[in-house]
């Protein structure tokens, strides 16, 4: 829901959003863009990540090269309760 400048996403998981926000925190990201969608029954929220948002290794390169992987891997293994399973019907 948007009033003026607030956008406001209801009832986002917060386990697996602080969980992805830790990945991409460890994986190098200095900053992310977030990415909402409203939705009747749930809405739900997405995290961008650039690489000019990553910070760069004593070496020059970066982090950003498995944080993809990392992202996957995190929501392949996600546990969902039968609140949640019932959340999606």
């Amino acid at each position: 829901m948007e009033k003026g400048n607030e956008v406001r996403l209801k009832k986002i998981p917060l386990k697996v959003f602080i969980d992805a926000l830790i990945d991409v925190y460890t994986a190098g990201a200095e900053y992310v863009d977030l990415i909402g969608k409203v939705d009747e029954e749930q809405d739900s929220i997405g995290i961008a990540v650039t690489l000019d948002y990553m910070m760069m290794k004593d070496d020059g390169d970066n982090y950003f090269d498995n944080l993809a992987e990392k992202m996957l891997e995190r929501i392949k293994g996600a546990k969902l309760s039968d609140e949640d399973l019932n959340d999606l019907t």
